[in-house]
């Protein structure tokens, strides 16, 4: 008797990619949503600076796989990535709380888990990965226009080439809570507590934005 194609696809996939079964993760996804560029977007700007807060517009259900990473962390879902990823690089633990481990039917995520996150916010160190956040249609995320962008350029004395200083600025922290979420009401509780503060960088001597927006902590 012959077996059915489809199980003889799965099989193949499986023995070439890993097996989505192998470990016990917190969740299991049999046809995971692909996250939107925008929701990277938000991830790349959560490590970039250094807070939390565009993670909780990102959605639960959103997963990434990435094939040839080390068996166990091949399936991660991003809302988790981008928390962990903030966790790690600032260390701060207590965000690994946020941290879920799932995995799909090919791809296993079972060590994407709160424990490792928890290891290497111990350690301060971020994950790689993460790509180069587009400034421009950040901006235009928040609704910022063109004459609200000069304008923020001149109150904090910034130069022409620096427009990319404004994603430390306050202004632009608070513009976050108003632009587009993947998440639903429930899952956003908590944005409003994340508070502004000045991102390490600024106090580098040499950094292009050294400085410019320290005086506006509110702490």
């Amino acid at each position: 008797m012959k077996c059915p194609s489809v199980v003889v696809f799965l099989i193949c996939a499986t023995l070439l990619s890993g097996c989505g079964f192998v470990g016990d993760p917190d969740q299991r996804v049999l046809f995971p949503s692909q996250p939107h560029d925008t929701e990277y977007q938000y991830a790349n700007l959560a490590r970039q600076i250094a807070s939390e807060k565009p993670c909780y517009l990102i959605s639960p259900d959103s997963i990434s796989v990435a094939p040839f990473n080390a068996s166990g962390t091949r399936a991660i879902q991003l809302r988790s990535r981008c928390f962990a990823t903030v966790a790690e690089r600032a260390a701060r633990p207590e965000l690994c709380e946020h941290v879920v481990s799932v995995s799909t039917l090919l791809y296993s995520g079972h060590a994407n888990d709160r424990a490792r996150c928890l290891r290497e916010a111990d350690h301060g160190q971020a994950r790689s990965g993460v790509g180069v956040v587009e400034e421009g249609a950040m901006f235009e995320l928040a609704g910022f226009s063109d004459a609200d962008i000069d304008g923020l350029m001149q109150a904090h004395q910034l130069p022409a080439d620096a427009r990319y200083c404004l994603v430390f600025s306050p202004e632009f922290f608070d513009a976050i809570d108003h632009m587009p979420r993947f998440s639903s009401e429930d899952e956003v509780i908590g944005i409003e507590d994340v508070v502004w503060k000045p991102h390490p960088f600024l106090l580098l001597p040499g950094f292009p934005c050294t400085g410019k927006f320290v005086d506006a902590d509110p702490s």
